[in-house]
């Protein structure tokens, strides 16, 4: 598992942000806001993963996208945080599963065919059309390999290890093509109080371009 801080100058809250497979801080890095971000990564092998130190912070918020929905319920409790919010963007705590995540299926195909051209269908699928170009800059900068091997260990850590949180906002992407909506929803039913539909596609945050957005304001 990797920590980045993406922003750290002193403010009384922080977010802590768990990002989706493959990624890196780049597919956040252009967002905005006026609080400390922190940032995690890589979940080859989530058991070993140590908390980001963040005691001096009066608040913790945490956002998390995609599998990063799974990571931060397994976490979150495991370093005995206590969120002000918890916010999840496109994921479930059960991201492998034909009815509340990922057909398997569809999951094992990708995983199969994760080489360059499966990794490029892959941030295709995950993005709108009118979005590809803008993301070219925001490609995450990890080996293949360590890609694939994500890939793979989140399927088999998934399969024995699932967490239960609360969260207080859902935002599901209605042309997601990657975490199927409709699964989406039969997860979610009634364990969030607040379930936002959005446009477009996996990749949410080039409309979602502030941390106050996606924690705080109505839609």
């Amino acid at each position: 598992m990797e920590i980045n801080w993406l922003k750290r100058t002193g403010s009384r809250e922080v977010v802590l942000f768990f990002n989706g497979w493959g990624m890196d801080l780049r597919a956040v890095s252009h967002v905005e806001g006026e609080l400390d971000v922190c940032e995690v990564h890589d979940y080859r092998d989530i058991e070993r993963g140590i908390a980001p130190d963040l005691d001096a912070y009066e608040a913790v918020n945490v956002v998390a996208w995609s599998m990063g929905v799974w990571a931060a319920s397994l976490l979150v409790g495991r370093w005995n945080l206590c969120p002000r919010r918890m916010v999840a963007l496109n994921g479930t705590e059960c991201p492998v599963d034909d009815r509340y995540g990922i057909p398997v299926k569809g999951y094992i195909l990708t995983e199969r065919g994760m080489d360059e051209r499966g990794r490029e269908k892959f941030f295709r699928r995950m993005l709108t059309s009118n979005d590809r170009e803008w993301f070219s800059g925001k490609m995450p900068e990890r080996p293949l390999a360590e890609q694939v091997e994500e890939l793979h260990c989140i399927r088999e850590q998934a399969a024995r290890m699932h967490g239960k949180i609360g969260w207080d906002r859902v935002f599901v992407s209605t042309g997601d093509v990657i975490f199927p909506p409709e699964n989406q929803r039969n997860w979610w039913g009634e364990r969030c109080r607040k379930v936002i539909s959005l446009e477009g596609g996996h990749y949410p945050f080039r409309e979602l371009d502030n941390w106050d957005l996606i924690l705080h304001d109505d839609f």
